[in-house]
């Protein structure tokens, strides 16, 4: 399962979030690429997914995430909290699932677009820990905490998640044998579930991912960014769309704008549009395929190959230790120069050797994609060919289900 690191202002706020069981983050009224960047977050969340919480340099938990409804695991808080049409805020207050979904700031007025809610597991500790002291506890495993900077919360892999459980727990070990109210916060997420249930009744409440591409593609079936395309595939992976999934595969861990360069100042920091984990069947959660995609939501040349390379090569430092055939990667666009993807296809390779005694293997396994998004906003995803044997010679995901 992933993780969720989520920061608040001050200690008030996140213990009182705690104390009720759900989250939302505050979003600015105006559609923008942040707006969009984190529901592409909360639409990669699943019940069991571990939720913790950060306020001045202190870290707190530990929560997993429980489906807001049956078939909701982040909610709309009000109808057209996806889509970009202004915010208005008197229909917001009289039709919000949560309390106070309009919050005046110092940057002026924010906005509740979409709820999760959450339950102790096992418990909610009183007693956090230092940031210093979370990083130093195992410093190979934090790479997102690390570039964590003016994000509203960030999404942890599993070494990751499982760096954070230890620590908490470690740090807690009394309380987690002998919880007593004074070692553990107190969480009212039933009340809460059944007061936000009966809000909701009948209404659908899933993000409109559909309405907002459909009101966000131009005539040629693009997209008017590169974060709505993300947002699109990154929900119909994680539905399973059955299209998507012929193209791409099924993933079992999805993220986006994943670092992927050496330490430098976060704002030169390289990221991946969409990064993935394929476990090996009944053996989660060792990883037997890693998922790169680099997005381009007009036209691909030969040149943005060598982007997507950069960050193959780094999957393969990082996570891949040394073996590329763990790694899928995927360079999608809505078109493609032909003249300039023929001329520097067949770089997309990497030489490299395995096993003792030594044996040399080439990895050809980058595979080019084109999209197209129809009026109803479902995205087309159809594979092309560029370069030799790149259809031959590039590994059919499918065959791993095989």
């Amino acid at each position: 399962m992933a993780g969720y690191l989520f920061t608040f202002g001050d200690e008030p706020s996140l213990f009182e979030s705690i104390k009720r069981g759900s989250y939302s983050t505050l979003m600015n009224p105006k559609w923008n690429d942040t707006v969009a960047s984190t529901l592409g977050d909360y639409v990669t969340m699943r019940p069991g997914d571990s939720v913790y919480f950060f306020s001045k340099r202190t870290v707190y938990g530990i929560g997993e995430i429980v489906a807001v409804t049956a078939e909701t695991v982040a909610a709309e808080n009000y109808e057209g909290a996806s889509l970009k049409p202004k915010v208005e805020y008197a229909f917001i207050n009289l039709n919000s699932i949560v309390e106070n979904p309009v919050v005046t700031t110092e940057n002026g007025e924010k906005v509740k677009r979409w709820v999760i809610t959450f339950k102790p597991s096992p418990h909610f500790f009183a007693t956090g820990i230092d940031m210093d002291d979370l990083l130093l506890s195992d410093p190979k495993a934090f790479r997102s905490l690390r570039v964590f900077e003016r994000r509203s919360f960030i999404k942890l892999d599993d070494e990751e998640d499982a760096a954070f459980k230890a620590a908490l727990l470690r740090r807690n070990i009394k309380a987690l044998y002998n919880p007593t109210s004074d070692s553990v916060l107190g969480c009212d997420f039933e009340e809460t579930l059944e007061k936000y249930r009966a809000k909701i009744g009948s209404r659908d409440v899933t993000p409109d991912i559909p309405g907002l591409l459909a009101s966000s593609r131009k005539q040629n079936g693009a997209l008017t960014s590169e974060m709505l395309l993300e947002v699109g595939l990154l929900y119909q992976l994680a539905n399973h769309d059955e299209q998507t999934e012929a193209v791409f595969g099924a993933w079992d861990y999805l993220s986006h704008q994943v670092a992927a360069s050496p330490m430098k100042p976060v704002q030169w920091v390289d990221r991946i549009d969409v990064f993935a984990f394929r476990y090996i069947d009944g053996h989660a959660p060792i990883v037997e395929s890693y998922g790169i995609v680099e997005l381009k939501k007009d036209t691909v040349t030969g040149n943005d190959i060598q982007q997507v390379m950069k960050y193959v090569d780094w999957v393969n430092r990082e996570y891949g230790t040394g073996d590329y055939s763990l790694i899928e990667a995927f360079l999608v666009g809505r078109d493609f120069d032909t003249e300039s993807m023929e001329a520097l296809a067949d770089t997309a390779e990497r030489k490299y050797t395995v096993g003792r005694p030594a044996r040399p293997e080439e990895w050809r396994n980058l595979r080019f994609v084109e999209y197209h998004t129809d009026e109803s906003g479902r995205i087309a995803f159809t594979e092309v060919y560029f370069g030799t044997g790149s259809a031959e010679n590039n590994q059919d995901p499918l065959s791993l289900f095989e």
